[in-house]
């Protein structure tokens, strides 16, 4: 089994991937919900998904990283510390007292950003982390994701100027997991209809 392979069945053994009948939070139901927050109880797992993204990573010209609140911080802060690169934070939303910051950390104006990112989907809350680091004067080109959902935020990203590397796609998630046999036929195509019929565009990419 590769390294790949046995974080997909790492990430299904730890209840970061989940399968039924779902609700999603877009109001929408689902026959796959992905689930990363619970990595943070498991720290080889963090240690081998943060190693996957690094990995990504070093393929990309970047001074800075910024994971999307709350759900990829813990994924970029690991990412921060094995390779010794400095990290900021994006708040909810602009602190009201004191310094007044939406950015936490320290940067320079015309730094590359890295955007860290568990899972997309339609690419609202990745797109707006990068609107706000643009604001801020970061230059923002790239992303590295745990999953990409394949529904269509990759090209509402990459339609704004963010390149997507995702360690799996839904579809070779599913595939591996089958493979392993965690799931069955049933539940590969429920998964891959589910593909079809749920695509986001640019009008969704707020959601």
């Amino acid at each position: 089994m590769s390294a790949l392979e046995e974080l997909a069945v790492q990430l299904y053994d730890a209840g970061a991937v989940r399968f039924g009948d779902i609700e999603a939070m877009v109001g929408r139901r689902t026959p796959i919900y992905f689930d990363l927050r619970v990595a943070v109880s498991h720290p080889r797992l963090m240690t081998a998904v943060s190693k996957q993204l690094s990995s990504m990573a070093s393929e990309i010209d970047y001074d800075i990283l910024c994971g999307v609140p709350y759900a990829a911080l813990p994924f970029a802060a690991v990412m921060s510390v094995n390779t010794d690169t400095p990290m900021i934070m994006r708040r909810r939303e602009t602190k009201l007292y004191a310094t007044k910051k939406i950015l936490e950390g320290v940067f320079q104006r015309g730094q590359n950003c890295l955007v860290v990112e568990d899972v997309v989907t339609s690419g609202g809350s990745l797109l707006e982390t990068v609107c706000t680091l643009r604001d801020e004067g970061l230059r923002v080109t790239h992303a590295v994701v745990v999953i990409d959902r394949e529904q269509g935020g990759a090209s509402v990203l990459k339609a704004n100027g963010i390149e997507v590397k995702s360690i799996f796609t839904m579809t070779e998630l599913v595939q591996i997991l089958r493979k392993a046999n965690r799931i069955t036929d049933d539940v590969v195509e429920l998964v891959f209809d589910h593909i079809k019929e749920c695509q986001f565009g640019m009008k969704d990419n707020l959601e």
